[in-house]
């Protein structure tokens, strides 16, 4: 990706909410959505992570909104189902536009679109140790993985 941070999960496009490996998922990246973000949109970042509110909940005592998973120890919250449904209605683009996919929807969607986007880096099931986009690996599985099993010819 252009802007990649290092410890993210590589290229798998689950960096949609800026993953680093064993934390738990943040607020959405601001770089996937098609329309920039306003000054008064500015209530859908996350106090705390400064990434687009992701589950959110608003603090009993201050009523600041933040990403669930930027939630303090013992502090009191409830979740604000409102606030997080907008957030889920935001258009945006897959993360791994950069790539080439040209998927765009909304931001409920993109994670299910990863599901199967074909840009999404993987590693060969028949443990050769090469990694290639989805769509590319099918083809290296069936045709040229030194590890697939061909029919003998003798």
């Amino acid at each position: 990706m252009a802007a990649r941070e290092e410890g993210l999960v590589p290229e798998t496009g689950r960096d949609l909410c800026r993953v680093r490996r064993g934390e738990k998922r943040r607020g959405y990246r601001k770089d996937i959505l098609t329309n920039n973000l306003s000054e008064r949109d500015a209530v859908f970042i996350c106090i705390r992570c400064q990434g687009i509110l992701r589950k959110v909940c608003i603090s009993i005592d201050g009523g600041e909104l933040f990403c669930s998973s930027c939630k303090k120890e013992n502090e009191q919250t409830i979740p604000n189902i409102h606030v997080s449904n907008m957030v889920l209605s935001f258009k945006c683009s897959c993360p791994l536009m950069v790539r080439g996919c040209r998927w765009l929807g909304t931001i409920e969607g993109c994670e299910d679109h990863l599901d199967t986007c074909g840009y999404v880096l993987e590693t060969c099931k028949l443990r050769c140790g090469v990694v290639l986009q989805r769509d590319e690996l099918k083809v290296h599985e069936k045709e040229k993985c030194p590890q697939r099993i061909v029919e003998c010819k003798h």
